[in-house]
């Protein structure tokens, strides 16, 4: 059995571990909601969190791993989860240990202490290159380093670069400010006036900043060039946006909409200094999405180039579904996760 450590299960991990599961049995445990489905193929247990200022103690989990004895744990490279950092010394010797999305924070002392865990031999996988490539001259040639990039299964693809119409650009996901949706709206607002192109924004999702994106949609007079549609849940509708969009834009921040966008064939445009969990390492500037500086006449520049040359666009929307194929799906990130697996049961032989 594989034993999954989460603080949390977020909705996007529900296919991976699904997928994980051809390869054994899954248990997943976490302290959150319950979020697993009756056609989910993996066990779900849930256990009781307490809080100790910036830690985390999960309760019964060294008495969960005794009980149910499982072959192989995948733990989430997290050190204020002061359980999963006991059961690394108490198990990683007698069964197989992975970790599980190891990066660098901003607390010196904390980067010193997952330095200082990571040293041991246990395979670590990694979100993308980039993390990889950051920490393996501080690990030393023991440590298997490998990586599983981050990625949002998506149901109902389509090849959004084939579609005859594209007339809009879009935002998928929650409204927060972090978005900077009101720069793309200003930026769009002027773009229309200048050349008049009849290009529609389209937000996809709900959140706090709602009210304020609708306000300021009323205010430069765009109601009929953007349109704040709330959260779609069907996938079928949601490809259809897709499907028309010449681009994703988030000028301020580059999370797992990224994979999404590039899943459907869509460019993802946002800044350089992006806030990201590092899904904006899987863009590939100018080829598979678009990278800018923090300026809003820069994301001008990068909107015009895409709206002017729809052949530009298409052909890096092409480039963009190519990658997510190659190395961004689920089935990708299971396929690594088994090489993980098969290093740290060898170890443990």
């Amino acid at each position: 059995m594989i034993l999954v450590i989460q603080g949390y299960l977020p909705h996007y991990r529900l296919e991976l571990f699904n997928a994980l599961s051809a390869l054994d049995e899954v248990m997943v445990v976490h302290s959150g909601k319950p979020t697993r489905r009756d056609s989910d193929r993996f066990e779900e247990v849930i256990l009781p969190v307490k809080t100790l200022g910036p830690f985390r103690l999960q309760a019964g989990l060294l008495q969960l791993i005794v009980e149910r004895q499982p072959k192989t744990v995948i733990a989430m490279f997290d050190i204020h989860w002061v359980n999963t950092i006991r059961a690394m010394y108490l198990f990683d010797r007698s069964l197989a240990w992975v970790w599980w999305g190891l990066d660098r924070g901003k607390s010196d002392l904390a980067n010193k202490a997952k330095l200082f865990l990571a040293r041991r031999p246990n395979p670590i996988v990694f979100y993308n290159e980039v993390a990889r490539t950051t920490f393996a001259p501080d690990l030393g040639p023991t440590t298997q380093l490998f990586v599983a990039n981050n990625t949002f299964y998506v149901a109902d693809r389509v090849k959004s670069f084939r579609h005859p119409v594209k007339n809009r650009i879009i935002n998928v996901g929650s409204l927060d400010a972090r978005k900077q949706n009101d720069v793309t709206i200003r930026v769009l607002k002027k773009i229309s006036d200048d050349t008049g192109a009849d290009i529609r924004f389209s937000l996809i999702g709900d959140g706090a900043e709602r009210e304020r994106l609708a306000a300021l949609v009323d205010k430069l007079g765009m109601q009929d060039r953007v349109e704040l549609l709330g959260k779609i849940e069907d996938p079928k509708i949601l490809a259809k946006h897709y499907a028309e969009a010449i681009a994703s834009v988030s000028f301020g921040q580059a999370g797992l909409a990224v994979l999404q966008s590039m899943a459907f064939g869509v460019p993802f445009v946002t800044k350089h200094n992006a806030i990201s969990g590092g899904e904006k390492y899987n863009i590939t500037d100018g080829e598979t999405s678009v990278f800018c500086e923090d300026r809003p006449d820069a994301l001008e520049a990068a909107l015009l180039r895409l709206f002017q040359d729809e052949d530009y666009a298409r052909r890096m929307g092409e480039a963009a579904y190519r990658y997510y194929s190659e190395a961004a799906t689920v089935e990708n990130m299971v396929a690594n996760f088994a090489k993980a697996i098969d290093v740290a049961e060898k170890s443990n032989d």
